[in-house]
């Protein structure tokens, strides 16, 4: 799309024209390295062709890392006039959210994903050496694909115009059309949409990017796999894809044991894991990944599985970028919480995984004859066949896990066929997952624990060999017996097949363990796989332990009928504020709330008791709900969890009243409320149809819990008090009212087990405040020391102010100002409160600042000074408010506002599950330590 020629106000075009030059120029630059790169590859003993890739790449890598500057910056400066900017940041989003911003669109992410490939780049052409050639030109392949997401070309084929990329630089007039922008001054009329409030949290800081490092390092072992097949070098290349492939692990596991404690930490999912189709499509490369990594180690040790190694990395990467299809074409829209929505890249996002995966496939089937391999198959007691069954089962396990992902997909593909048919779907994705991968689990921990203790090439074992690994097994069987016994004392299994998986989660801890103490003698070089398998075992137990015998504590569907829907009733209870609710062994108090920005924290008692009513344990809970960038309604129910080592007490906000709600709502409600005015005095009564009230004080130091006090306003509040029938007194209430830079605001407030609201009239104020023009001022001289009775106050001068800052008063150059420091003794209140009256002399001409004390209603004005005589003049009055009128409002029949729906439940053993897959992640980074000391 051509620029438009700007006779806009206030656009800024240079950041536009300079992204559409990076982003060419990066697109470019790619294109020649990747070319010099195959050249390269084919001309080793030309070292020209790799110095050209290299100048090509790290004109690349300034292009790029130039233009997530400059967009950053449109960002930071809240330059709407760019469509991106305009859709993700707002004048109002906090500057450590300008990150999360900026990865929140797709175009942001692919940027973030172009930025870790150029970190290993620059690391691979420094490290590789003989391989640079054909391994840069495999990552420059993938670059070269993301590069183009970012172009932003329209082009017809036929009579469709497809679009090739999306431009994070264009202005927002070049994208959409509307009226507004017939307005030379538009960027006067629009704001930004600001950041998705669910994205506005400390783990989305650190969450994505983690993930697509670890997306952009499966790549590396794709490349040395690449290199491996284009050069027909088929070892040298194991050695290196192996430290890189455990590294992706690593980080890549990472990446996604973040997502699993950001939706548990952060978001109302229930759990650290829901088989959420965009969880699942990050887990599958991961699961891939493992399956080469082993492959790798047999291959390296043994010369078998480079094949299958081959394969594994290069399915990992195809399986990065299906992912990157199925969040980013929109396809899941109805089936992912947290997928994209469509950009119009289907097309290519679609053409960028074929093209992988052919090239992939192509390149395997085509080397596929000349690839190395022994004659001799393996013995099934060798270490290198269980490892090779292990990768089989961690494919299978993918390719079960994609399958169902994969339902919108073939639902669509389907619909071209036959356009009336429905598709398939999963209800309950939960089951359908862990109905297979169960038994997957299962397999792993035992093969993990029994895979250590064999070797590599060993086929031939005496009978005394046999008989010791036989005994090893039943003794390691023996002791998870023992262990699982003690397991099901703590938590329940319910299924046998459970038990089975208990068992073999702790056979695989054991023998890991085992083989850690007595074969390999402590030595380092083991623990990282020992830590993984270990981890992974410890991590099974904690899903059982969690995930079987997770208790909801909220159950009571006799109360809350009527209340909530039927199909909430097992999960949630009603909490009213101050009023404790038993349930299930523990007493539930809703105490307070408090809003800070747009976080609403609720503070929750919980005082946990035994089948004898004894306290056992008391704690607080504070979840929240976080309101949307306009402050209208609710845009999610962040839990709050309280953590034990045993166990975790997890619980969220699962309703509020609906004025609390949607600001419609609360709009509709008081429009349907039916308010009757009242003319009252103080120590009047106001009876309604099931008690009454009593106008007990008058304040102008309102403690409404709406009412924020601020120097520069005007407050005040009616203290009431609220009466049963029976004439006990049930709540006090305080509607008040302020003036705040010349507007009104009201605060009501309500008594809720009355259903009583009550909110001021506008006419308290002028009843209570006189103007100017309804005063009688009295003239008062003072001198400095010196002390006044006016009306019962006791006033007396302290001395002065040469350099006011008052509110109502703007220095002006040449002013004489001074301000004179009062002391108000009000014996009525017994309270002593200062006033700052200002005088000025402005162009020869003097003139004062009013000080006006709310509480007893003095006005004073600062009008003279007397330098001969040292006297200050003062004029004083005070409202007139006796016998004032105080016009309230009542209505009856209120919803209450004091009520929260909760869900709470419990997740035994937990840590255990979260302690095994960072020893899991551990294990990776150790077995790389290790390994790249070799």
């Amino acid at each position: 799309m051509t620029r438009l020629s700007s006779s806009y106000i206030g656009e800024t075009l240079w950041p536009g024209q300079l992204g559409h030059i990076l982003i060419i120029l990066a697109f470019v630059s790619i294109l020649f390295s990747v070319f010099s790169y195959f050249r390269g590859s084919k001309d080793s003993a030309d070292p020209n062709w790799n110095r050209l890739g290299r100048i090509g790449f790290y004109l690349h890598s300034l292009s790029v890392i130039a233009l997530i500057g400059l967009l950053f910056y449109m960002m930071a400066s809240g330059m709407y006039e760019y469509r991106y900017v305009w859709e993700h940041v707002s004048d109002d989003l906090p500057m450590q959210y300008i990150l999360s911003a900026f990865w929140e669109g797709q175009e942001g992410s692919f940027l973030l994903w172009l930025f870790w490939h150029i970190v290993f780049g620059l690391f691979l052409i420094a490290k590789t050496g003989k391989l640079e050639a054909p391994v840069m030109f495999f990552l420059g392949l993938v670059q070269m694909i993301i590069a183009s997401m970012l172009l932003g070309i329209y082009f017809p084929l036929g009579d469709i115009v497809y679009k090739m990329g999306s431009n994070p630089t264009l202005l927002l007039r070049e994208t959409m059309d509307a009226p507004i922008f017939q307005q030379a001054d538009y960027l006067s009329m629009i704001e930004g949409r600001g950041l998705n409030p669910l994205l506005q949290n400390y783990w989305n800081i650190i969450h994505p990017p983690t993930l697509f490092f670890g997306f952009a390092s499966v790549t590396v072992p794709f490349a040395f796999a690449g290199a491996g097949l284009l050069t027909r070098d088929y070892r040298s290349w194991l050695a290196p894809a192996l430290k890189y492939g455990l590294f992706s692990a690593g980080i890549l596991g990472t990446g996604i044991l973040m997502g699993g404690a950001w939706a548990y930490e952060a978001l109302s999912f229930g759990g650290y894991w829901a088989w959420d189709p965009v969880e699942n499509m990050s887990l599958v490369p991961w699961l891939i990944l493992i399956a080469g990594i082993h492959t790798n180690m047999i291959a390296k040790n043994t010369g078998r599985a480079i094949r299958s190694t081959q394969l594994y990395y290069m399915l990992s990467l195809v399986l990065v970028l299906y992912s990157t299809y199925l969040t980013r074409s929109g396809i899941l829209g109805d089936s992912s919480a947290h997928a994209f929505t469509e950009m119009g890249l289907e097309p290519q996002l679609i053409f960028f995984v074929l093209f992988f995966f052919i090239l992939s496939m192509a390149m395997i089937l085509w080397r596929f004859k000349s690839v190395p391999s022994p004659e001799k198959e393996e013995s099934i007691l060798s270490r290198e066949f269980w490892m090779f069954i292990g990768a089989l089962v961690l494919l299978f396990s993918g390719l079960i896990i994609t399958s169902s992902t994969s339902l919108p997909v073939i639902n669509n593909l389907a619909r071209i066929f036959n356009e009336n048919y429905l598709g398939k779907t999963i209800q309950d994705p939960i089951p359908h997952y862990n109905k297979f991968q169960i038994w997957i689990a299962l397999l792993i921990c035992v093969m993990t624990a029994k895979t250590l203790h064999l070797r590599y090439k060993d086929g031939a074992w005496s009978q005394n060999k046999m008989l010791k690994y036989t005994l090893l097994n039943l003794g390691i069987f023996a002791g998870a017996g023992i262990l699982t016994f003690l397991t099901s004392l703590w938590i329940d299994f319910f299924h046998w097949k459970y038990t089975v998986l208990t068992l073999a989660g702790w056979f695989a801890v054991i023998g890991n363990a085992w083989y850690l103490i007595e074969t390999a003698k402590l030595n380092p070089k083991m623990a990282g796989s020992v830590m993984s398998h270990g981890g992974f075992g410890i991590m099974i137990i904690g899903i059982i332990a969690s995930g079987l015998n997770e208790r909801t504590i909220t159950t009571n569907p006799f109360a809350m009928r009527d209340i909530v829907g039927d199909e909430d009733l097992a999960s949630v209870v009603k909490l009213i504020r101050d009023e404790p609710f038993y349930v299930n062994n523990y007493w539930l108090t809703y105490e307070s709330d408090s809003l800070t920005d747009r976080e609403r924290y609720f503070k929750i008692k919980f005082v946990e008791t035994n089948d004898a009513d004894e306290v056992v344990d008391s704690f607080y809970v504070h979840p929240h709900v976080l309101y949307s960038n306009d402050l209208k309604k609710v845009a999610a129910s962040n839990p709050g969890t309280k953590h034990f080592i045993s166990r975790d007490v997890f619980t969220h906000i699962a309703s509020l009243p609906r004025a609390q709600m949607d600001v419609d709502m609360a709009i509709a409600e008081e429009d349907s409320l039916e308010y009757v005015v009242y003319d009252v005095q103080l120590n009047d009564t106001i009876y309604f149809n099931h008690g009454f009230g009593t106008v007990d004080d008058l304040t102008f130091s309102p403690q409404n819990t709406d009412y924020v006090a601020d120097d520069n306003d005007f407050g005040l509040g009616v203290r009431m008090s609220i009466y049963d029938s029976t004439g006990i007194i049930v709540q006090k209430i305080e509607p008040a009212l302020s003036v705040k830079d010349n507007l009104l605001f009201h605060y009501p407030d309500i008594c809720n087990a009355m259903g009583i609201k009550a909110r001021l009239h506008e006419s308290v104020v002028d009843n209570l405040v006189n103007n100017d023009s309804q005063l009688e001022y009295t003239d008062i001289r003072l001198k400095n020391g010196e002390t006044v009775i006016f009306q019962d106050l006791e006033i007396t001068l302290t001395g002065f102010d040469n350099t006011p800052n008052r509110a109502g008063y703007t220095p002006v150059e040449g002013d004489i100002a001074v301000a004179a420091k009062l002391l108000v003794y009000d014996p009525s209140g017994g309270d002593t409160l200062k006033a700052f009256p200002v005088y000025i002399i402005r162009d020869n001409k003097p003139f004062s600042v009013k000080e006006y004390l709310t509480q007893p209603g003095l006005h004073i004005r600062f009008t003279e000074i007397d330098p001969i005589n040292e006297t200050f003049l003062f004029q004083m009055a005070r409202d007139n408010r006796t016998g004032s009128n105080l016009k309230v409002f009542i209505a009856e029949n209120v919803p209450r506002s004091d009520i929260i729906v909760l869900e709470a439940k419990v997740f035994p053993g937990i840590n255990l599950f979260w302690l095994g897959s960072v020893l899991m992640m551990i294990g990776f980074f150790v077995a790389l330590w290790n390994r790249s000391k070799t």
